[in-house]
């Protein structure tokens, strides 16, 4: 491999998650009806920047430009795992050393990686498993250097990776949509499969029309998932029936949304979003918030609409779904949810690509 200085960026989207989320952790799919969640990526990007050249004296620094994290290692500490990590650096950690082992002499280098993630912590729009998917993409550049990465061919390695060491640093089970919306963007309908499982992508004019319809809100308060996806884990595992009921009654709304989607009809994927929003939200306590409701509510009295929160809930960000692309329309509604309050819109464009890495 070549010693010679380097440098590699690369950037992979969030998304915003239409429905079916939870149901992408493993093993819950596998206990259910046709499981299946539809996502599509925006470009609050995730990314990552890597420089290298050869050091008579080389160092390891790890930077979180948006945590305002940083950390300088040996490469004996990286490779020997002997250095206490601070927790906000553990993951790029962990995959440094994952693909440092692939690289003919990384001893000889001088190695800085820095992230920066424009969606809010905590926000609920995958933005960890964003990050971590633009560092494995630069990650695999840098020991790959004369490789073209191919997503088709190299992505799910990519997603297997990430959610492996994330559950490392969670200590718990990974849900696996937020890796695909980075890995792929674009509307997708992921279809949860025994062994391998089965990636459409919807035509980018749907994905432009959700785009036209859609507003994303930040709340202004952070959530953990961690505490909302391990109850309904641990309630659908230990066969409790109300919630089983739901996840398949969350499953069922997500297929019509799917099937609203290919006919281009946007009353009915306003409905069923909106259908599933509604099972969604009784899973557990706190999914939403007071103020989130209360939002929903004003909103409401502009326009029918779909309401949902992203990711697991209890903070974070939601977004509203409107029927048509009106932008006064859409004024109003974003008036009536943030006047009054610290809900802040977080404008966006939808993206048809996702991971891309340069050199």
């Amino acid at each position: 491999m070549s010693t010679e200085p380097i440098k590699i960026e690369s950037i992979a989207p969030v998304r915003i998650d239409l429905a079916g989320g939870t149901v992408d952790i493993w093993p819950l799919y596998l206990l259910l009806d046709q499981p299946k969640t539809i996502n599509y990526g925006i470009n609050l990007f995730a990314k990552t920047t890597i420089e290298a050249a050869p050091s008579s004296n080389p160092q390891v620094r790890l930077e979180s430009l948006d945590l305002k994290k940083s950390q300088t290692f040996s490469w004996a500490e990286i490779l020997d795992q002997s250095n206490p990590v601070i927790p906000e650096l553990d993951l790029p950690v962990r995959l440094l050393r994952y693909f440092a082992k692939e690289h003919s002499n990384p001893r000889a280098l001088d190695f800085t990686l820095k992230t920066q993630a424009k969606s809010p912590a905590g926000a609920g729009l995958g933005g960890s498993s964003a990050l971590s998917i633009s560092i494995i993409g630069a990650l695999w550049k840098w020991t790959h250097p004369r490789t073209l990465l191919d997503l088709d061919k190299d992505g799910e390695f990519l997603i297997s990776l990430t959610r492996d060491v994330e559950s490392q640093v969670l200590y718990g089970p990974a849900g696996l949509q937020d890796y695909y919306g980075a890995a792929f963007g674009g509307l997708q309908v992921l279809n949860w499969k025994i062994a391998k499982n089965e990636r459409t992508s919807l035509p980018v004019a749907t994905l432009k029309e959700l785009e036209a319809r859609t507003l994303l809100f930040y709340s202004g308060k952070s959530r953990n998932s961690g505490i909302n996806n391990w109850q309904l884990f641990k309630g659908l595992i230990d066969k409790e029936h109300e919630v089983d009921r739901k996840f398949r009654s969350i499953c069922a709304a997500t297929a019509q949304v799917e099937a609203a989607l290919l006919k281009q009809d946007f009353h009915a994927v306003v409905k069923h979003v909106q259908a599933e929003w509604e099972v969604r939200k009784t899973l557990a306590p706190g999914i939403s918030t007071p103020e989130m409701d209360e939002a929903y509510a004003r909103a409401l009295k502009i326009s029918p609409l779909a309401f949902k929160v992203c990711g697991a809930g209890g903070g974070g960000c939601f977004f509203i779904l409107l029927p048509d692309p009106d932008p006064a329309l859409k004024a109003a509604v974003k008036k009536a949810v943030m006047e009054g309050t610290p809900i802040q819109e977080l404008p966006f464009e939808a993206v048809p690509h996702g991971l891309t890495v340069n050199t």
